[in-house]
């Protein structure tokens, strides 16, 4: 009868393990930034492109829904590879896959930055807060240049 109990209680104590290392696995929805940057926009401009690298270790997929800048009035998402009158248009939200990058960049995903509140000169920082899905912010400082 010892015997029969040993297993059954092996496999109740391997089970707690899995459902206790299941709930430890519950990740945050976290990103980390990287290589962020403003593109210099034209003397004159009121508006400017804003990009950044994004990475989610997590094995959540992350939705990027909102941003601002201290230097703008309003931040759009936008996407410079849709065509037509879509590019023009707001993004939703931009998806940083789980357990991988989301690149904004000026052919594609990128942030623009509307109702410049000052001129822009290249070295200038710029301070970006991307909002996520679920409310998370993460605070980017990015560089202005010329590209």
């Amino acid at each position: 009868m010892r015997r029969l109990v040993t297993p059954v209680v092996v496999r109740a104590v391997v089970l707690a393990a899995l459902v206790d290392g299941y709930t430890v696995a519950g990740q945050e929805k976290r990103i980390a930034a990287s290589d962020a940057w403003v593109k210099l926009p034209a003397s004159g401009e009121t508006q400017a492109m804003a990009f950044a690298n994004f990475e989610n270790s997590t094995m959540y997929a992350v939705y990027l829904k909102s941003a601002t800048a201290d230097v703008a009035g309003k931040v759009e998402l936008r996407d410079a590879s849709l065509s037509g009158d879509a590019a023009l248009k707001a993004l939703e939200f931009v998806t940083v896959p789980a357990q991988d990058w989301a690149y904004m960049g000026p052919k594609g995903a990128h942030l623009l930055l509307m109702e410049l509140k000052r001129p822009l000169k290249e070295g200038d920082t710029v301070t970006l807060i991307l909002t996520t899905e679920i409310g998370d912010s993460l605070q980017v400082t990015a560089i202005v240049k010329k590209e």
